[in-house]
């Protein structure tokens, strides 16, 4: 059962050229699945049914699962069966006929920051320091562009282009966008560029940014370096890198763009995804707005 699995997610990079944390949540999920088929013992997928499906879905929400992690397993399973069918190792999906159904979810709208919050957190880095000077480049290049930690670590030097204030992404599906920059984020990564950068380097590195060995930084080294970030700031609400992301987009539909611009901004695939962002009304979000950006 592990060979098929292996065998789809190789399709999702190769075919669909899905990030490579997305390929590993249809992973997590369907070993998660094949493991629990196992102990039913189950040890094919030709043998997988309706029943056995509802079984695990049903395990999962007794184990306390939320709703958006029941659905994400359902949309695995869906989609991993209609590759083994078409690969023709399977006659029938037993997704086909499951009356188990994504649950319809109404999420709260997400966590943003003040502009004073923004600030202490712009401000915490000791910029008399080489690695002070590069974390706020960092600080300053999420605020501006709501980037994901992955498009951050993996972006490469030849995707700035500071001379006309644009950074060029590469998000989920090689879908690539122009983002802009203002004149202060520009400042911050021309000083990272030109004084810090070239004293971290180690070899022939194309990343931008680097940790302290010269090497470039990990999820999990921005991660841990944003904890401590937002511990001195003083911030209590929970904020992680994502949270730039979702200040920017409410940022933004608040002063009136559209729904398209926001999705192209943020490299989000469909619109829907911008739901979360809506569940307010307009007139709210720039109420909010106006409070927490005074000078916008």
């Amino acid at each position: 059962m592990t060979d098929e699995i292996t065998a789809f997610i190789a399709m999702l990079k190769d075919e669909r050229g899905l990030a490579t944390n997305t390929q590993e949540n249809y992973r997590r999920d369907l070993v998660s699945a094949k493991n629990f088929f196992m102990k039913q013992g189950i040890t094919d997928w030709q043998a997988v049914d309706r029943y056995a499906v509802m079984d695990f879905l049903t395990a999962q929400q007794q184990a306390g699962k939320s709703v958006a992690t029941i659905n994400r397993l359902i949309s695995s399973l869906r989609q991993f069966f209609r590759y083994l069918v078409r690969q023709r190792q399977l006659v029938i999906n037993p997704m086909e006929t499951i009356d188990h159904r994504p649950v319809s979810t109404s999420p709260e709208p997400p966590v943003v920051l003040t502009e004073e919050e923004v600030d202490c957190l712009l401000n915490v880095p000791d910029t008399t320091t080489p690695l002070g000077i590069r974390d706020r480049a960092i600080l300053e290049l999420l605020d501006a562009t709501g980037m994901r930690v992955t498009e951050l670590t993996t972006l490469p030097l030849d995707s700035l282009h500071l001379d006309i204030k644009f950074v060029q992404l590469q998000g989920s599906g090689r879908h690539e966008r122009m983002v802009p920059l203002g004149r202060p984020t520009v400042s911050w990564l021309e000083k990272y560029l030109q004084t810090v950068r070239p004293q971290l380097v180690d070899g022939d590195q194309t990343a931008v940014f680097l940790n302290a060995h010269g090497r470039p930084l990990t999820r999990q080294g921005i991660w841990k370096n944003f904890k401590n970030w937002v511990q001195e700031a003083g911030i209590t609400k929970p904020v992680t890198p994502q949270t730039f992301r979702y200040t920017l987009a409410v940022q933004l539909l608040s002063r009136g763009a559209s729904g398209q611009a926001v999705q192209e901004m943020l490299g989000y695939t469909e619109l829907r995804m911008l739901r979360p962002y809506l569940k307010v009304t307009p007139q709210e979000l720039f109420k909010t707005y106006e409070k927490y950006h005074p000078r916008a």
